[in-house]
């Protein structure tokens, strides 16, 4: 493996150790809120919905993320040339930014619902402020980061390009049979 994994490996611990713990306590806040539990707001079903959406789909970024993306990532790192069960990053990597941009439109919403609030909304900013600050920078670097790997990363781009070409090989054969 080069440096380049060795990096690669450090960044995915921060996003583990330090900004994820962060985020899922932050929304976690947001929800046991005592001043939006205590409101008539009518906004406040709206709110507490969002909430609840976002807090799903973050952990189901992180599941996904963790039991799938970055071993996946990591193990092209590790392949040998003789390996031919490599995941398909791209498919992997087009459901995390779903999942991203779901996340980041449940958070302009909830921003959105906020502008009428009645009660003490610090907690529901903060989240809004967690995730624009921290996820979107954060995630920004990680796809950089990949990005730069696929392009100037030999052990990475030899690796993920064998893995990718014979795929697409496979598929265009494929099709030209059926088309026969």
């Amino acid at each position: 493996m080069c440096k380049h994994a060795d990096h690669t490996n450090e960044i995915i611990d921060h996003l583990k150790i330090d900004v994820y713990p962060l985020l899922q306590s932050t929304i976690s806040n947001s929800i046991d809120c005592k001043f939006l539990k205590e409101s008539n707001a009518p906004e406040k079903p709206i709110v507490i919905d969002l909430l609840v959406q976002i807090k799903n789909e973050f952990q189901s970024l992180i599941t996904y993320e963790k039991k799938l993306v970055f071993p996946s990532v990591l193990k092209v790192f590790k392949a040998k040339k003789s390996s031919t069960s490599l995941p398909n990053l791209n498919d992997l990597l087009q459901l995390t930014k779903s999942k991203e941009h779901k996340l980041i439109h449940h958070i302009a919403k909830l921003e959105l619902a906020l502008k009428h609030k009645k009660w003490d909304s610090v907690l529901q900013y903060n989240l809004i402020h967690v995730f624009l600050e921290n996820f979107v920078r954060e995630k920004l670097l990680w796809n950089k980061m990949i990005q730069d790997r696929i392009e100037s990363c030999g052990c990475f781009k030899r690796n993920y390009f064998d893995q990718v070409q014979p795929a697409t090989s496979k598929t265009i054969a494929n099709n030209e049979d059926n088309v026969t």
